[in-house]
């Protein structure tokens, strides 16, 4: 199971919690809360050794009552926040997480009687936290409650992002760029499938113009023109629409989608390539793949980087041996495999290690990008991306993804929306 920082610190947390917290201690403060009129806003003023052992930890850690108020915060939220302690006691989590008391009593389903959380649920959300000087930065949060208070208490842990937000906005531009870069390599074979359809399109319309100078006009000769014309329009449109995905620039976009549809896309956008190269391609897709949850365009250019990298393996090859099959099957555990093969000459032992590092490559004008990235994409869905020699000839270079749905841990991570953002 996938866990994440924030989860992990919570549990640290809460482990600490119910090793300093034991039931006859809390019997003993319960008994003098209730002789001396004690009240839930406050944590009991001897539970000093929580307190402490918060203290030294790297992360803002949050404790709130029912109400949603900061009862306990750690040296690390003076730091992230940057109110004092003074400030953060006593005022409304909302102040740092916009949203936070309302999203937090509907994930732990707070009963209103006795203001207890009913269960916890652990798993960390990514939001935007708010400074006191108002500016906002992406952050993990997890929110557990403290069952082994007699009080309705709250932990939230608060890990500030903003590096790995930029990190993956880097990683995003770099993706693009090599994309863009792709594309700019295969201008002219895209060109030459732009310029069938369209080349077509302007025979049959000087052809109709022919047919409609005839008297009697045979209208049946230009209705299947025009059908033509209008099958030829939707392939170029095809062609463009393609190529707009590759050189779309934006965040993620995970979305349940087809990895037939994707590998089909890159295929036809692909074919005159092929067809100057020399190389046939072969697919044999399992027609009941189950759909998977990722980005379309990341996972384009993981297929688009494989195929030209098994078309580049076989430059040296004759043209009968120019052989590409993609196969996309069910694993034994549920996920989706890809395998991308080629009749090349394999791959050296010595280099398979070293195929996925930034900037290997064996070839001459290569940048070493392309496997890299492939690989990036793949691990950000939850896969693996792996490679190794055929049986008889040629290399194969392999993918997973994970079919399980939206809600799993890594796909929200794959998700740019917060539900506590304002």
């Amino acid at each position: 199971m996938y866990l994440s920082l924030s989860d992990a610190v919570c549990r640290v947390a809460l482990a600490i919690h119910g090793a300093v917290w034991g039931a006859p201690r809390r019997r003993r403060t319960q008994a003098r809360a209730a002789d001396c009129g004690g009240s839930a806003e406050q944590l009991p003023r001897d539970d000093d050794a929580f307190r402490h052992t918060l203290e030294p930890l790297p992360f803002a850690i949050l404790v709130t009552n029912k109400d949603g108020e900061i009862v306990l915060a750690n040296a690390a939220s003076e730091k992230l926040f940057g109110y004092s302690r003074d400030d953060l006691t006593g005022a409304s989590a909302d102040m740092l997480v916009p949203g936070l008391r309302n999203g937090a009593q509907a994930a732990l389903q707070i009963d209103t009687a006795s203001g207890h959380a009913l269960h916890a649920v652990g798993g960390s959300r990514d939001v935007f936290a708010r400074r006191k000087g108002g500016s906002e930065f992406p952050a993990e949060i997890t929110i557990n409650p403290l069952t082994s208070h007699s009080e309705a208490l709250m932990l939230t842990v608060v890990i500030d992002r903003t590096e790995r937000h930029e990190l993956q906005r880097n990683r995003q531009e770099l993706a693009h760029l090599t994309r863009v870069s792709t594309l700019g390599e295969l201008a002219g074979s895209l060109a030459h499938e732009l310029n069938q359809p369209l080349t077509a399109i302007l025979s049959n319309a000087q052809a109709a113009q022919r047919f409609m100078a005839m008297d009697p006009i045979d209208l049946d000769e230009v209705r299947e023109i025009f059908h033509d014309l209008v099958a030829d329009n939707r392939r170029a449109s095809e062609v463009i629409r393609r190529i707009r995905a590759l050189l779309k620039k934006g965040e993620l976009e995970a979305a349940p989608l087809s990895l037939a549809d994707v590998i089909g896309d890159v295929v036809l956008l692909l074919h005159s390539d092929a067809v100057v190269r020399g190389v046939r391609v072969f697919l044999n897709l399992d027609p009941a793949l189950p759909p998977v949850h990722g980005d379309c365009v990341q996972l384009q250019q993981v297929v688009l980087n494989l195929l030209l990298n098994a078309f580049d393996a076989m430059e040296s090859h004759s043209v009968p041996d120019r052989e590409v099959v993609i196969e996309a099957s069910v694993d034994d555990d549920g996920s989706v495999r890809v395998a991308v093969r080629d009749r090349g000459p394999g791959l050296a032992d010595d280099i398979v290690e070293k195929l996925f590092t930034p900037f290997f490559t064996s070839k001459r004008d290569g940048l070493g990008l392309g496997l890299s990235i492939s690989r990036s994409i793949v691990n950000m869905h939850g896969g693996r991306i792996w490679a190794e020699n055929n049986v008889h000839a040629g290399a194969a270079f392999y993918f997973t993804l994970p079919t399980r749905p939206a809600s799993s841990d890594r796909a929200e991570h794959l998700d740019t929306a917060s539900e506590f953002r304002s």
